[in-house]
């Protein structure tokens, strides 16, 4: 094949019109600007196909796997001073960061593009040659494997409820869609924005015409899918979790025995909370366990189920603070489930439990069991509320809230012990802290001498009970005991109340402690840090005139 006509098939102008030809410094400022802008077109298709495949599969973005993989691989000090320096957009301001820098890589692997297909310009036609397809389908598969070695653990998620190997089998398949348009794209816009060669005897008009509209197609093509990338994360943001953290309600300094659902406690690692479409979603239970299985909703509420009062605490709830409520749950119990497949195998040490969401935990099994978990459906009476783990969440009565997960899909009995999100940055995964606090009375009060004070409060020490509770208004001197209302249940707090009448003036600084169903006192040790867990006195200071 002669020259000429290689670099014809090559889109090349042909060596025989040297004037038509760039000189090297021109080809490559014009390759490395053309590049750039075919990658940032290239990387908004891409970006706006990761929000479709969010919105209509419930696929996981491969920013939110960054995201999850990065909050794996950090400290409890680094993840508490993240959460401090971006205050209320803890959340959606590192995620889009990280959506930006994506882009901006996405755009600087135009360069790389460019380079590895080396084309001299001026350039003949609008058709990518087998080479450039070649590069393209490369960069396609290779940032799709990178995604799946990096994110593997963080694969198996699903907004909508897909089982666990299929939401992997799905965000696999998401990243090959992502890469696989941002590949197509780049590989079709740098050709078309490219300069061409122009024919001395060809119309020379028709073909500025043509390199404008091709230019502008690219332009529009990049600029359209970065509006419907900001319209995509508009329809996402309309379900923020802007819930998040929010306190147990306390109107007029009131605990009731049973909080409403919407006034209870709320945590959740989401930005967006999941979505289940129940027709999809499937409990699986699996591992080393005699009879794996997969229950549909309707199939789960089959089972023998219960129902019964269990507290969830915070971890993060310090003391007198509420982030903590107490709710009646229905559901079938987990050692009904373990019966319903034939037992566990005697190698099974742990129990991981997953979630539709990518968080995942896992207890040791004994400790687990001992505690009677429950798998619960309701909520107070009603379907689980969807920030509360619809349809399906774990209660382990003693265990902090983290360590009761929802949107559950599968559960595994394991022999080892499988790292997750809090145990990865080193958070407390121990059994909760005893702890006590007053509703009234409240710092600043002030009574006069001789004035009826009635001080009333709660105590929580999960599945342990609650033996004692005992206040003190000299700052823990002495201590005097204190009437305690019968529990709703051995998970449930408990209710406590004292009538205190002062005889002097003065400023008076009052302290609850609770001793719980083991006989450990409550400690009055703060300690450092939150990971350890919630502990330590609460002390009201009011005012007797």
């Amino acid at each position: 094949m002669s020259d000429v006509k290689s670099r014809q098939i090559k889109g090349e102008a042909p060596m025989s019109s040297p004037r038509q030809g760039f000189s090297m410094g021109r080809t490559v400022l014009f390759s490395a600007v053309w590049a750039l802008v075919a990658g940032l077109a290239a990387s908004l298709c891409a970006t706006l196909v990761m929000g479709l495949l969010r919105l209509l599969a419930g696929i996981p973005t491969p920013v939110e796997m960054f995201g999850d993989y990065v909050l794996k691989h950090i400290s409890v000090a680094q993840f508490i001073g993240l959460l401090i320096r971006y205050g209320s957009n803890a959340k959606t301001a590192p995620l889009g960061q990280a959506l930006l820098a994506m882009i901006a890589v996405g755009t600087a692997l135009g360069c790389l593009y460019a380079l590895l297909v080396w084309i001299r310009l001026p350039t003949r036609g609008y058709r990518p040659a087998r080479r450039e397809w070649l590069v393209a389908l490369a960069f396609a598969l290779l940032m799709t494997l990178t995604g799946v070695i990096l994110f593997w653990k963080e694969l198996p998620q699903n907004f909508l409820g897909w089982p666990f190997e299929m939401a992997r089998t799905l965000s696999i398949v998401g990243m090959l869609c992502d890469f696989g348009v941002y590949g197509a794209v780049l590989c079709l816009g740098y050709r078309a924005l490219l300069p061409k060669y122009s024919a001395p005897n060809g119309d020379r008009v028709v073909a500025r015409r043509r390199q404008l509209l091709a230019r502008s197609g690219v332009v529009a093509l990049g600029v359209g899918a970065g509006l419907g990338t900001f319209g995509s994360i508009q329809k996402l943001l309309d379900n923020y979790t802007a819930y998040d953290g929010m306190k147990t309600s306390f109107p007029n300094h009131t605990d009731y025995p049973i909080t409403p659902n919407n006034d209870h406690y709320v945590v959740t690692q989401n930005p967006v909370d999941p979505s289940i479409d129940i027709n999809l979603w499937r409990l699986e239970v699996g591992g080393l366990v005699n009879k794996p299985g997969t229950y549909t909703y309707e199939e789960l509420q089959k089972l023998p189920s219960t129902a019964r009062a269990i507290t969830l605490e915070c971890i993060a709830n310090g003391p007198g603070g509420h982030l903590m409520g107490n709710a009646v749950w229905h559901g079938v119990p987990l050692r009904t489930l373990i019966e319903q497949q034939g037992g566990t195998q005697p190698g099974a040490k742990y129990i991981a439990f997953y979630c539709a969401d990518g968080y995942n935990t896992s207890l040791p099994q004994q400790e687990v069991l001992e505690a009677d978990p429950l798998l619960a459906w309701n909520m107070n009476g009603v379907d689980l509320p969807k920030r509360h783990g619809y349809p399906l969440r774990v209660l382990i009565p003693g265990r902090y809230g983290e360590e009761n997960p929802k949107w559950l899909t599968r559960i595994e009995f394991v022999g080892d012990f499988v790292q997750g999100l809090y145990s990865s940055q080193g958070w407390y995964n121990g059994v909760l802290r005893t702890t006590s606090r007053f509703n009234q009375p409240f710092a600043g009060n002030v009574f006069q001498v001789g004035q009826l004070v009635p001080m009333v409060g709660i105590a929580f020490a999960g599945n342990r009970g609650i033996q004692r509770v005992e206040v003190s208004v000299d700052g823990g001197t002495t201590w005097k005991e204190a009437k305690l209302d019968p529990a709703l249940s051995k998970d449930s707090w408990v209710f406590w109340r004292m009538d205190w009448r002062p005889t002097r003036a003065g400023t008076y600084t009052l302290a609850v402690r609770a001793t719980d169903g083991t006989g450990e006192v409550q400690t009055g040790r703060k300690q450092n840090t939150v990971p350890n867990g919630s502990t330590g006195y609460h002390i009201v200071t009011v005012t007797v005139a």
